[in-house]
């Protein structure tokens, strides 16, 4: 066994170590394939390598969720720093690999589920690999379904395969997956058959989404047939009521927040998979660091998203008098409990602190608190291991909604047993198809949601974002609906007055101010936390990192999305540009579409 330990380990270095000049290639020795792949238990050792790369995500850096000062991607696509020549990607070090598993599986002797199992997870894998960072990102690609050899000289330079080619190819991956990959739910932390239907449901929910909202493409009439795939998938994981059921520990007010700063969802039902952390083995993260405070806050978009309970009913935020001048405390008020077990409310005291958090202005002033330890040891960078979610029951039920408005067919019944559990989990009245009426903001943020389910398919969305707030969605749902606008201008908290200080801890003792400099500030406040739109240099004032939108009132904005200001380029950054590089090294691959313009 220590052999074999020592000839995958050589080959795993190999995978990740090797870099050619537009395919990663890595050696295909005798060493590896002789004396590796015999057993199932070789074929696992390989597998359990593949759990380091999923990275569970905890935010929605460069969405209109977040006001960010963190560089991003998809920030640098917006200002027009991305071009053929300075972006990254077209990768093909995971292709390769799991192909070159795929190559040798088949060799392995002993129980022919168990090598199928194996051969699921992999071919699974290789699907979501090549959906999320090739079809995502360019559309066309190559298809590859061995892992090449030098000799192989048309292969390695053919052209690009086209999109729907290429999602053919991946959805027979997935249902691969689904109906190899075995049941066990022993341990939620290694995939499983669940994990199969909800990344099939997943990507099927996408590509018919995209199909349908991105006429450029003109694949509208073949998108129905993926939205039903992912109802069937969803189907699968929802009939499941002895495994899966949404976590209610906590009630109205905590089972939501709970869910996310656990340190143990290893028996959570909600869970189809996640990321297990653990501070006795030294696992962590940074997720308390990184969301609170420190490089990001949430946005007034996203805030603006969560109902209010009135009489008995859910209504729009907008709907609310004076919506549009709310103050940071008056935002909480009758709110979908979500909302507070998000953001950061009036009062809150972070874990290890005495007194309660003031917001950070500079970032736009509405902290995340999702994710947020309840040990105030693990609120330190690298110190953070708290279990984090992969896939949980309640994207499944969001899934499932929004596919069957999609295709036209969905009824009460059907928002009972989805969107209405996810409210009943934090109290809130449920969602009644016939009593829908058209909310003019979500109409304004999507324009191009037509038809007889048109009401429906908006509130979903909007109970999409609500409930996945920060689970890292966000631009992948923009993308596919067409939206790419909204992500052009991120906003903060409404400051009502500039020159004065104001509460934002519900004490009614004011905490901090926004003044236009520091020669405006009486002496009364020099001790509270103040901020600045103008800053003393040597050549006199200049402007801070922060602005209002109105000049002396209005909603926080970086200044810097003032002076470099974010553009949504129609339809051509839905797509990212294949780098120069590799085009000059394979004379066939053509530039990806909109951007050879």
């Amino acid at each position: 066994m220590k052999k074999k330990i020592i000839y995958i380990a050589i080959a795993l270095t190999s995978f990740s170590s090797c870099n050619d000049a537009f395919l990663n290639r890595l050696p295909e020795t005798s060493l590896v394939t002789e004396n590796f792949f015999n057993t199932p238990s070789d074929l696992s050792l390989f597998v359990n390598k593949l759990y380091l790369s999923e990275s569970p995500k905890y935010w929605d850096l460069g969405t209109d969720n977040v006001v960010a000062s963190e560089k991003d991607e998809i920030l640098d696509l917006l200002r027009g720093n991305i071009t053929p020549s300075t972006v990254g990607g077209w990768s093909w070090e995971q292709i390769r690999e799991l192909n070159f598993f795929l190559d040798n599986a088949g060799k392995a002797q002993g129980s022919q589920e168990l090598i199928n199992h194996y051969i699921g997870i992999v071919r699974m894998l290789r699907g979501l690999e090549y959906y999320n960072n090739m079809v995502k990102r360019y559309s066309d690609a190559p298809w590859y379904d061995h892992a090449l050899k030098d000799t192989e000289k048309e292969e390695l330079y053919k052209p690009q395969d086209s999109r729907t080619f290429l999602v053919d190819k991946i959805m027979e991956d997935l249902e691969y997956g689904t109906k190899n990959i075995l049941k066990d739910l022993k341990n939620r932390t290694v995939y499983n058959k669940w994990y199969a239907y909800g990344a099939l449901a997943r990507t099927a929910l996408h590509e018919g989404t995209f199909r349908k909202y991105h006429d450029e493409l003109n694949l509208q009439t073949t998108a129905n047939q993926f939205l039903e795939k992912a109802v069937e998938a969803c189907e699968q994981i929802m009939e499941n009521t002895v495994d899966f059921e949404l976590y209610t520990t906590g009630g109205p007010d905590n089972a939501y927040s709970n869910l996310f700063t656990s340190n143990d969802l290893s028996k959570c039902k909600e869970i189809i998979l996640f990321k297990d952390y653990s501070n006795d083995l030294n696992i962590k993260h940074d997720v308390a660091m990184h969301v609170f405070a420190y490089t990001t806050n949430l946005s007034r978009s996203l805030m603006e998203s969560y109902l209010v309970k009135q009489d008995q009913k859910a209504v729009p935020f907008s709907s609310i008098e004076n919506y549009e001048t709310k103050t940071f405390m008056e935002t909480f008020e009758n709110r979908d409990p979500r909302y507070r077990q998000t953001f950061m409310y009036p009062g809150y005291v972070r874990p290890g602190d005495s007194k309660p958090f003031v917001a950070n202005m500079n970032l736009g002033g509405y902290p995340q608190i999702k994710f947020i330890p309840q040990d105030p040891l693990q609120n330190q960078w690298g110190c953070s291991y708290n279990d984090l979610p992969l896939m949980r029951l309640g994207e499944i039920l969001l899934i499932y909604a929004e596919a069957k408005a999609e295709l036209g067919t969905l009824t009460q019944a059907d928002l009972d047993k989805t969107i209405n559990k996810l409210r009943n989990r934090v109290g809130m009245p449920h969602m009644i198809l016939s009593e829908l009426t058209t909310d003019p903001v979500l109409e304004k943020q999507y324009p191009t949601v037509k038809g007889e389910m048109k009401n429906a398919i908006l509130e979903i969305r909007r109970e999409r974002r609500v409930e996945l707030a920060c689970e890292g969605f966000r631009k992948d749902d923009v993308f596919r609906w067409k939206a790419g606008k909204l992500l052009e201008l991120s906003q903060g908290i409404y400051i009502d007055k500039l020159n004065t200080v104001f509460d934002v801890t519900g004490d009614g003792v004011t905490d901090v101010g926004i003044f236009q400099n520091s020669e405006a500030v009486s002496p009364i406040y020099k001790k509270k936390i103040l901020y600045y739109l103008e800053e003393k240099g040597e050549s006199g004032y200049q402007k801070s990192s922060i602005s209002l939108s109105e000049g002396d009132h209005g909603y926080i904005v970086l200044t810097n999305d003032l002076a470099n200001p974010k553009k949504f380029i129609e339809p051509k950054y839905y797509y990212f540009p294949i780098p120069d590089k590799q085009r000059e090294r394979n004379k066939n691959l053509h530039e990806t579409n909109f951007w050879n313009e």
